[in-house]
């Protein structure tokens, strides 16, 4: 059978919301309806009973889905089918041709039959499309209905022409195909003489002996009322259901029972391909549960997994699961399943000794417990020999039961206690080894627990170990001869913990191993077969010895403020830790315990030497102690700054010494001040004031750095520029008072200077330049200074002050009137070449300078600047104007002028 995923849709991947509300009797009611399903599918197909019971419970709601109560399904099947209606018609038109049998059978799964009669076409093409219908026409009659309403694919068109059946049906054909002209297309295996032909349903209304056109109820193509295309060509579904939910309806799969649901969903796993990935890990319950998950519930595998274990666990499914069972011991056979089958002899009544021999006697016994069983008396205990043998065994029972119990316990290598009492250590193994195979943690010995003891590989011997117990030394195991066919696996551990990749019969051991016991387990599995384990183990394992210890040496110089470094060497094998102990003069040094070691002045004159000691997991700790360096020596200061003078060279001003960045921190630092390479008396701190003395002088400061251990040190700065004056505090610009003009007194106000004692001295200006003998604080204005601008200079001086000269504004000396002006008068005829002549007149005061000229219309006449002028004919008609221009130092120019107009 072939199955695609598309043929499944599961319910519910959540917890069963309806789970509360489910008592416990219903639960157990619930498991116990579906267990003899889920049993029968794990022998038929392998899936484990256990998750098949845990996906019913999860995916239904206990039962309680629709799903579940009214059609047995309990994984959401979708009703499918293998062809479509075109595939369905495609199908049947390919037959046609082909021979007519009467009673033709052609199977199912043959997909291209020969021959055919006209009820076994119809039943074929039924069974490749999913469908089912009985074999001859008249049964098929009955097992439809007449259609009402518009035909469809798969509609069956009968004859009535066969009096020896009660219906008198004795033909049937199949419609196929609607015609473009509204009629059907029919296919038949119409007789010999014909085979397999086409035909209308119009034609077979015409004959004779219509019957009319049929319907089964079940029958369902794919991608018709919500059906799933599969691959499938049988299915166990009895019939189809609808399911509404949210208004969206879904075909299911309908089964008669819960064995049919059970058994489709395992048939699909066993042999779909979407199954692989769990059809491989079926023998591995906690495996296959993750597969199943991955496959049908791939958005919340871990989820839905997680769920199907707790229900198995809650509810102990794994009980439920089918054990293989096809031992069968004989006479000859020897050993502890031999001891085991006696004492249950023993317990059903039949006398033998439990010799662990299959000898007569016990064959004889075997016998007489068959004969008793009503069994096939022939002496050798198979499987269902040992069914009837097998009881269960409870707590706290006693007798030749639990000796059997005891026997196989020991055998697959659970300890067991010395009394016949199934308590106690007996009692704690039978629950261990029923944990161990995947059942409920019980001490009550069942079937199950019998056929997994029973089904125990043997022989399954004692591995043994050869080697030294002791770190990188290496331990091989010889597992022994185990049964044939059976896979052997190997295992290291370390205080039993597995030791990760160590799966081979060789182990080195390793540095996490010491002082730990080391063993080694061989695990043998067959298929249908308990896997058996056996283990050996070692004493505690020892430490193992480094094997190069190399002595330390120092690098680094021996002096006080250096570093020493430990050069611990190359230490085999390969990595080793290391820790440090510095050691003065060959006494520990308090907290030194670092690969590197800072000198002190402690360490002066003292001898230094480093004690390393090497550890590495599993092997023995050792120290070596280097040679010890030279005496160490006072240190160097590691930076020593040249010093900086920040601050202004001028009197009066205080200087600052910048010392920088002296190492290795801290340093004490002094200073000195120096005038001229002097050292100046007092000045011993990183700021001083330029005093008098200085003015002139180069000034340098000198910084010693101390620190104990260390050299002192000793650095001197540059000099500062030579030393200025100071600048006076204040120098008030003078100003003047007194009236500017010729003749009055001008005094000039000094104002206040800073600081006290400053000596003031005056120079007045005329016009910018000093005025000799002008050198008191008044001055009077004389007649050179009229017109001019008069300013004072006043000059401050002070014993280790510069000098400072400030001037104040002008002041302008008015100038005087001219005391007599004359207006000019001409003489001389006023015609062309005549000579006119000016008289000018007295001008006042005396001293005053006169000037000349003559104009023409306001115009000069180019070198007439004389008080005389003789006419030309350029003059004629013109104005003759005589100008005299009087000027004197002190005083304002004037002009007069005289007019004449020349005929």
């Amino acid at each position: 059978m072939s199955w695609t995923l598309a043929a499944l849709v599961v319910l519910t991947n959540s917890t069963p919301a309806n789970a509360a509300s489910v008592s416990d009797s219903a639960k157990k009611s619930f498991i116990s309806s579906l267990v003899s399903a889920a049993q029968s599918s794990q022998r038929t197909y392998g899936v484990p009973a256990s998750v098949s019971i845990a996906q019913a419970i999860v995916n239904t709601d206990w039962g309680t889905s629709a799903l579940a109560k009214s059609a047995n399904n309990f994984w959401g099947t979708r009703c499918t089918r293998s062809l479509t209606p075109t595939q369905f018609a495609a199908l049947a038109d390919a037959q046609v041709g082909k021979a007519y049998v009467l009673g033709a059978e052609a199977q199912a799964s043959n997909p291209n039959p020969t021959k055919f009669d006209c009820s076994e076409l119809v039943e074929w093409l039924y069974s490749r499309s999913g469908n089912k219908i009985t074999d001859l026409a008249a049964a098929q009659y009955n097992a439809t209905k007449a259609v009402s309403g518009s035909p469809k694919v798969g509609d069956l068109v009968f004859l009535r022409n066969n009096p020896a059946r009660s219906n008198g049906i004795g033909h049937v054909a199949i419609l196929t195909e609607k015609l473009s002209n509204g009629d059907w297309r029919i296919i038949e295996a119409r007789g010999h003489a014909y085979g397999v032909v086409r035909t209308t349903l119009s034609y077979w209304k015409t004959r004779k002996y219509y019957a009319g056109l049929r319907r089964q109820s079940s029958f369902i193509l794919a991608g018709t009322e919500g059906v799933v295309l599969a691959a499938n060509t049988y299915s166990q579904q009895s019939s189809c259901i609808s399911i509404t939910t949210n208004g969206t309806s879904v075909r299911y799969s309908k089964y008669s029972s819960p064995s049919y649901s059970f058994a489709e969903h395992a048939d699909q796993v066993a042999n779909s391909s979407d199954y692989a990935a769990a059809r491989a890990v079926m023998s591995d319950q906690s495996a296959y549960i993750d597969a199943i998950a991955k496959i049908e519930q791939a958005k919340t595998a871990a989820d839905y997994a997680k769920k199907l274990r707790a229900v198995i666990a809650d509810y102990n499914l794994s009980d439920y699961d089918v054990v293989p069972f096809n031992l069968v011991l004989v006479s000859g056979n020897s050993g502890e399943k031999v001891t085991a089958l006696q004492y249950l002899l023993k317990k059903a009544g039949v006398s033998v000794s439990a010799t662990g021999k299959y000898d007569s006697a016990t064959v004889s016994a075997v016998k007489k417990f068959q004969s008793n069983k009503k069994l096939t008396s022939d002496g050798e205990a198979g499987p269902k020999t040992f069914d009837a043998l097998f009881g269960t065994i409870s707590s706290g029972a006693s007798g030749d039961g639990v000796n059997a119990a005891k026997t196989l316990l020991g055998l697959v290598g659970y300890p067991v206690s010395s009394d016949t009492k199934l308590s106690g250590t007996t009692a704690d193994s039978v629950k261990a080894f029923r944990s161990d195979q995947g059942l409920s943690a019980s001490a009550n010995v069942d079937s199950n627990t019998w056929k997994k003891l029973f089904m125990s590989i043997t022989p399954a011997p004692t591995p043994s170990l050869t080697g030294t117990a002791q770190v990188a030394q290496t331990l091989k195991a010889t597992p022994g001869t185990w049964l044939s066919g059976a896979s052997v696996s190997y295992q290291w551990y370390r205080n039993g913990s597995a030791i990760s990749g160590a799966t081979t019969t060789s182990y080195t051991l390793q540095p996490e191993d010491a002082g730990a016991v080391v063993s080694f387990a061989a695990t043998g599995s067959k298929p249908a077969m308990t896997s058996v384990t056996r283990r050996a183990a070692t004493a505690a394992v020892a430490k193992a010895d480094l094997t190069a210890t190399p002595t330390p040496t120092i690098s680094g110089t021996a002096k006080a403020g250096a570093t020493l470094t430990a050069v611990p060497g190359s230490w085999a094998p390969a990595p080793v830790s290391f820790g440090y102990q510095w050691l003065r003069d060959g006494k520990p040094i308090s907290g030194a315990t670092a690969a590197t070691y800072l000198l002190q002045s402690a360490d002066i004159g003292t001898a230094i030497s480093v004690k390393v000691t090497g550890t590495k997991a599993g092997y023995n700790s050792v120290s070596r102690t280097s040679a010890s360096t030279a005496k160490v020596a006072a240190a160097d200061l590691t930076k020593t700054t040249k010093p900086t003078i920040s601050g202004t060279a001028t009197v009066g001003s205080t200087l600052t010494a910048n010392a920088g960045t002296w190492s290795p921190a801290p340093v004490t630092l002094s200073y000195q001040w120096y005038r001229s390479g002097t050292a100046i008396k007092g000045a011993t701190k990183n700021t001083y004031k330029l005093v008098t003395d200085d003015s002139g002088k180069a000034i340098t400061v000198a910084v010693t750095g101390t620190k104990t251990g260390y050299t002192e040190v000793r650095v001197v700065s540059d000099p500062l520029a030579s030393v200025v004056k100071a600048s006076l505090e204040t120098a008030p610009v003078p100003t003047i008072k007194g009236t500017s003009k010729i003749g009055s007194t001008l005094t000039a106000t000094a104002g206040e200077w800073k600081p006290d004692g400053v000596a003031l001295s005056y120079q007045w200006y005329r016009s910018g330049k000093a005025i000799k003998g002008a050198t008191k604080s008044s001055y009077k204005l004389v007649t050179d200074d009229g017109g001019k601008a008069i300013t004072v200079a006043v000059t401050g001086t002070k014993s280790g002050f510069a000098s400072a000269t400030v001037r104040s504004a002008a002041t302008t000396v008015a100038l005087q009137s001219l005391s007599a002006t004359p207006k000019p008068k001409l003489s001389g005829i006023r015609g062309v070449n005549h000579l006119l002549k000016a008289t000018v007149g007295s001008w006042k005061p005396g001293g005053v300078t006169l000037k000349y000229r003559w104009y023409r219309n306001g115009k000069a006449i180019s070198g007439a600047t004389k008080t005389s002028y003789v006419t030309s004919s350029a003059d004629r008609g013109k104005t003759l104007t005589f100008k005299v221009t009087g000027s004197k130092a002190g005083y304002k120019s004037v002009s007069v002028t005289v007019t004449a107009k020349i005929k």
